[in-house]
């Protein structure tokens, strides 16, 4: 994919950095849940593990947006799915929330690239490479920390008792 921001290279080894954390995820939500019945962590570490993991067998030579959005919409289609598994807490909804913002994302720069033909540098650019490297980072630090420190969980309650009041009355 010689379009992309970041160079094939860097991208392999900032995707291996990302595939490894949430492996480590993963077994430090395993060895963290041994005796607690939430295993929510654990099932959500483990697809998005997996669903990283396959990124092993991709050419990123030729691997083109399209693809990494359908993994993405693919991968929240199972967590949603999966959904009876756990509890709706903290982790469920940053990991929701990164794969809908890097879908978006995903699906910006194809439009932009592939339906545009855009070929001059911009800032939609930037912010995907910005943008999808720490969003990564933000799904696989949340299983570490397991604080809503971007405030999403308020953001979202806040906004449900926003619509039940305009709703209900």
């Amino acid at each position: 994919m010689s379009e992309l921001i970041v160079s094939p290279t860097v991208s392999f080894y900032i995707g291996g950095l990302v595939q490894w954390g949430f492996l480590m995820a993963f077994l430090y939500s395993l060895a963290h849940s041994i005796n607690k019945p939430n295993k929510e962590r654990v099932y959500l570490s483990l697809v998005m593990s997996a669903s990283y993991s396959f990124s092993i067998f991709t050419n990123m030579d030729t691997v083109t947006y399209l693809d990494f959005l359908f993994s993405d919409i693919l991968t929240l289609l199972v967590i949603i799915f999966l959904r009876r598994l756990w509890h709706n807490g903290i982790t469920y909804l940053y990991i929701i929330t990164g794969l809908a913002i890097n879908s978006a994302l995903h699906f910006f720069m194809h439009y932009d690239i592939y339906i545009l033909n855009n070929t001059n540098y911009w800032w939609l650019w930037n912010a995907y490479a910005i943008g999808i490297n720490a969003v990564d980072f933000i799904m696989v630090a949340i299983f570490f920390i397991n604080k809503d420190f971007l405030c999403l969980m308020k953001l979202k309650n806040g906004l449900i008792t926003s619509l039940k009041r305009t709703v209900g009355g």
